[in-house]
């Protein structure tokens, strides 16, 4: 992450936002379709365990889960053996690109149900991001310097944002009577690592001798991470050195937030089931390691070493990603870095999960979900009608038809089977994508393996 801050400068937005590493979607919604997984209490906490024994995650891979979202798919700019062009790029885009990214990781995981009561402990480290960039960011991309010597253009505006952190999250479901169980997982937050960079706004100047070219971007960003930064005061450069310590590898004590699910299930018969939860509400201070950096001179470029990108055979060619590289050189110069005065708060994204079931067999059950997503002023819808069956005890499937913001319909699939030790699921909202992930634009992935242990 620090090569590419430094190296690379408005290209992690333009660049990384079209690679649909991104994701916000349903995260691990697709678990509640299941029936008889603990971990469908990410979902909603008053889920209870039902397997009648003590249940511990394998580390690492008791709960593993990633989901993008882009607006355009991944082979729009790459295709086979990692070739790239950014005139297909370009030519798939709107008038903006953007892309959304979620994936954690449980490296613990603990359930017990006891009487009325069921306990649960997990550790994970979940990460996020988004972003938008305008096409003409892309075009100064695809075509070099050469095309812009004496003309002054606006190119457009670039947000991104990506944020990580480590969730220490116990949780405790009761039923309340026969009919209905609450739930609640109060989180403890680590933050590990925020970028914010906002409305970032980038134009072409050319001074009236047209001998130069300027690159101009405007805007600010902050930093928060494992960095010390240095500053170069003969050249006015600055850089950023890591500086890891154990407390930034386990707990970070100094980026501290808190969240909180909360959730209730009813059954009014025994056909019948109504869920309703909020998870994530909570937020992350960023306050150890921050930078607030701000775009304060142009990058200049002469007009005896024009290039441009897009004509490989022709006089001034300049690989884009070469491009991209002698840019992110000079970020260095032209940025002023200072300590943060103050503590950076930053929400998570809140997930508003309804959904209904009803049993028509011992072997069917049909149902339907619906989940909010609330995060910085944008909202994000996914409806998601389902049927699961089991074919054997201890062998069940869904399959499912999730409604993407009212748009894209994407058809999903899950499968889970349970033994006397071991328990395995898999599930995800788009198959296509899971298969074919370089032409998809949105990609849900849930897995993990589960130890049972009996406790009498």
């Amino acid at each position: 992450m620090l090569g590419l801050i430094k190296r690379t400068g408005f290209a992690l937005v333009a660049f990384c936002l079209s690679v649909p590493a991104g994701m916000m979607a349903q995260e691990t919604a697709a678990l509640y379709h299941f029936s008889g997984l603990p971990q469908s209490a990410f979902v909603n906490p008053a889920i209870h365990n039902t397997t009648g024994k003590l249940v511990i995650g394998m580390p690492l891979f008791s709960g593993v889960y990633g989901t993008w979202n882009s607006s355009v798919p991944l082979n729009s700019l790459f295709s086979r053996g990692f070739s790239y062009s950014f005139s297909r790029f370009y030519n798939a885009l709107g008038e903006q690109g953007s892309a959304r990214a979620n994936a954690g990781v449980t490296v613990f995981y603990a359930s017990l149900k006891h009487q009325d009561y069921t306990f649960s402990l997990s550790v994970s480290e979940r990460g996020f991001g988004a972003g938008q960039f305008d096409r003409e960011i892309v075009r100064f991309i695809r075509d070099g310097t050469l095309e812009f010597f004496g003309k002054n253009e606006d190119l457009g505006t670039a947000s991104f944002f990506f944020r990580h952190y480590r969730e220490l999250a116990p949780g405790i479901s009761k039923q309340i009577w026969e009919g209905l169980d609450i739930g609640i997982r109060p989180k403890v937050l680590f933050g590990k690592l925020n970028f914010e960079m906002e409305e970032m706004h980038l134009s072409v100047e050319s001074p009236g001798d047209n001998d130069k070219m300027f690159l101009k971007p405007e805007g600010s960003f902050k930093l928060s991470g494992p960095f010390n930064h240095k500053l170069d005061t003969v050249f006015r450069f600055s850089s950023f050195t890591a500086g890891v310590s154990p407390g930034d590898y386990f707990f970070q004590l100094r980026n501290l937030g808190v969240g909180v699910d909360f959730g209730m299930v009813y059954r009014p018969n025994k056909f019948a089931e109504w869920s309703f939860s909020i998870t994530d509400a909570g937020l992350i201070g960023f306050r150890h390691n921050s930078f607030d950096t701000e775009f304060t001179r142009p990058v200049i470029y002469s007009e005896n070493r024009p290039y441009q990108s897009h004509a490989p055979d022709e006089d001034f060619y300049l690989e884009p990603r070469e491009a991209l590289k002698a840019f992110g050189d000079s970020v260095s110069y032209i940025i002023d870095v200072n300590d943060a005065e103050k503590r950076n708060y930053s929400a998570l994204p809140m997930k508003i999960h309804a959904a209904a079931k009803f049993r028509f067999s011992e072997n069917t059950t049909l149902g339907a979900s619906n989940q909010v997503t609330l995060f910085s002023n944008k909202t994000q819808n996914s409806f998601t009608p389902f049927v699961e069956t089991f074919f054997f005890p201890n062998l069940g499937m869904y399959g499912s038809l999730t409604l993407m913001n009212f748009s894209a319909v994407l058809p999903g699939f899950g499968l889970t089977y349970t033994g006397d030790f071991l328990q395995f699921y898999l599930a995800g909202n788009n198959i296509s994508g899971i298969f074919q992930p370089a032409s998809a634009k949105h990609v849900n992935l849930c897995l993990g393996i589960n130890f049972l242990f009996k406790t009498k």
